[in-house]
């Protein structure tokens, strides 16, 4: 069975996968239904919320530019570099322990039923525990730090690889019919506190199509984010969950989660996003490929067929 048609017998309305090398684009393919209740096809055209890839391909380089710029350092505690959040509980932890989940916040807060500034509350959250946690709590302070240290949004750091938040400029893949809002979910952040900071948040947000997704994950192969030293960094600088699950700044690395599949790299990493969406990079197998879709649309279903449909992707992408 080919990729494409593998692609054609996801468990997903609609899926876009691509292919990538350091040097061109491998494989581009597109498939299914952006919104069941239009019944519109999706295209490549199309805007896909990011969800958690916003992390990575938003936040993340955000960061690293402040550093690779001399603005703060790797080792800074967050209430030194940011005084905004010096009387946070957390305000000891430096910029690398927030960005590799070692700031001993919780995975997530659902801050947007509090009706309270989400950004002030997530400020506000004691840590929790020790070892590492995978958290939206420590990249939504994140992004807020990269706002008030250079006085921009993260919509601007975000249209400088081309990637979106709303509005957008064209059609979007539906996500879910959201009970907290009343309606089916397009054009807009899926992520309820990401909603609720106005659908611009250093933890998700972010919408793009294949092709852009694609193009910032073969910059990322070829190191062309940030500098040589800052990208070793990247993976260099991590942390050990309580089950072994290992994260570097931002990213997620091999084996963790079964990410990469049943037969990842020992250098591999990447990111998922709870819409269904996935990123995975081979350094040393010199590729990528990068899943988006709609799993949950217009209900959210078992990650488990997602994830079994996602191993036998990655297993096919080594092949070609």
């Amino acid at each position: 069975m080919t990729i494409a048609e593998l692609v054609r017998r996801a468990p997903m309305p609609a899926v876009a996968v691509a292919v990538f090398t350091r040097d061109e684009q491998l494989l581009e393919v597109v498939h299914g239904c952006a919104d069941l209740e239009t019944g519109r096809p999706a295209t490549r055209h199309d805007w896909w919320d990011l969800a958690s890839l916003t992390k990575v391909l938003v936040t993340v380089p955000a960061v690293l530019d402040l550093v690779a710029g001399g603005r703060i350092r790797l080792d800074d505690p967050l209430g030194v570099v940011w005084p905004g959040a010096r009387h946070a509980p957390f305000a000891g932890a430096t910029v690398a322990q927030l960005l590799s989940y070692d700031a001993g916040l919780p995975a997530t807060v659902p801050f947007f039923t509090e009706g309270t500034d989400v950004v002030a509350a997530a400020l506000g959250t004691r840590p929790t525990g020790s070892a590492a946690v995978y958290s939206d709590v420590s990249f939504i302070v994140l992004g807020a730090m990269v706002e008030a240290l250079t006085g921009r949004s993260l919509a601007e750091a975000a249209a400088r690889h081309g990637l979106r938040y709303a509005p957008l400029p064209g059609p979007a893949v539906a996500t879910e019919r959201c009970a907290w809002r009343g309606r089916l979910i397009c054009g807009e952040v899926h992520d309820e506190n990401a909603a609720a900071m106005g659908g611009v948040a250093g933890h998700a947000g972010a919408f793009g199509t294949i092709g852009q997704v694609a193009r910032i994950g073969q910059d990322w192969l070829c190191e062309r984010v940030s500098t040589p030293a800052l990208h070793r960094s990247v993976r260099e600088c991590w942390s050990e969950g309580a089950d072994g699950e290992r994260f570097g700044l931002g990213w997620w690395l091999a084996p963790t989660r079964g990410l990469g599949g049943p037969r990842p790299g020992a250098d591999g990493y990447g990111m998922s996003g709870f819409v269904g969406n996935r990123i995975w990079l081979e350094p040393a197998r010199g590729y990528g490929v990068v899943v988006l879709s709609n799993r949950i649309h217009p209900v959210r279903t078992p990650r488990e067929p997602f994830a079994a449909w996602c191993a036998e992707l990655l297993l096919r992408a080594q092949r070609i």
